[in-house]
């Protein structure tokens, strides 16, 4: 088991009350990373070694200091980048303000606009990341093209998480993920072990007439697949290239 350093005060004092300080008021928590998730997450960044960093919606900006935390930890030179089109209209710029009271704010750029937007600049501007965690919009298109732009940013090694894997959206979209030459999943959190039954349900599946006649996603549940989990990571093996009718069912 991974032994866990101290969390910074800011953090640790959000967890601990679950709320977040605005001014002399205090919110609770309803969209967040949880300790255990967050440590998850930390544990991605120590095991590649990442110091570049990307984040798909900040909120409260409870995942942005597990990140910023174990970036520090791992590098002099820390860069995080965090895309929030709401962050002032929607989460108070609390998560911002978090980020300045942990000493987290000289490395922790912000872009105010929607990633659709964003990530083609950034992918055009050759931009690299080592991590990348992807918890904006949970729809299905939105989430693809946030992938689409930041697989051409990630660095071969580096690493790609996605919050929220129960979510109809991010799961269809990991199955897609799965299905790609240049990616395998890494790790997830906690997730439901195959039963005797489902090896048994699948060891059908996997035979000649289960192939012909179940579609994939019927032939292989996410547990299967190993990203039925709140949490999943997948690491970037090799390349991503493919020819210009590769297709995979999912």
């Amino acid at each position: 088991m991974t032994k866990h350093q101290s969390l910074p005060p800011v953090l640790e004092e959000i967890l601990e009350k679950q709320a977040v300080r605005d001014g002399d008021a205090w919110i609770d928590l309803h969209s967040h990373m949880s300790r255990d998730d967050g440590w998850y997450l930390q544990d991605l960044i120590r095991a590649s070694h990442a110091t570049t960093s990307l984040e798909v919606g900040m909120a409260y900006g409870v995942s942005t200091l597990f990140i910023c935390d174990a970036l520090q930890q791992v590098g002099q030179t820390p860069s995080h980048l965090a895309i929030d089109p709401f962050q002032h209209r929607d989460w108070g710029g609390i998560g911002l303000k978090n980020v300045a009271r942990a000493g987290f704010g000289h490395f922790v750029e912000l872009i105010e606009s929607p990633s659709e937007y964003v990530l083609p600049q950034l992918a055009q501007s050759a931009r690299q990341f080592d991590f990348a965690l992807v918890d904006g919009w949970h729809s299905f298109d939105q989430a693809l093209v946030e992938f689409f732009y930041i697989d051409r940013m990630l660095r071969e090694g580096g690493i790609v998480a996605f919050d929220d894997g129960y979510w109809p959206g991010i799961s269809k979209l990991m199955r897609f993920i799965v299905t790609l030459p240049g990616y395998q999943v890494y790790r997830t959190t906690p997730a439901r072990p195959s039963s005797v039954l489902g090896r048994a349900r699948l060891a059908i599946a996997d035979s000649r007439p289960g192939k012909a006649l179940l579609h994939p996603s019927v032939r292989r549940r996410t547990w299967d697949l190993g990203i039925h989990a709140r949490c999943v990571a997948f690491r970037k093996v090799g390349s991503n290239l493919r020819e210009m009718r590769f297709f995979e069912d999912f």
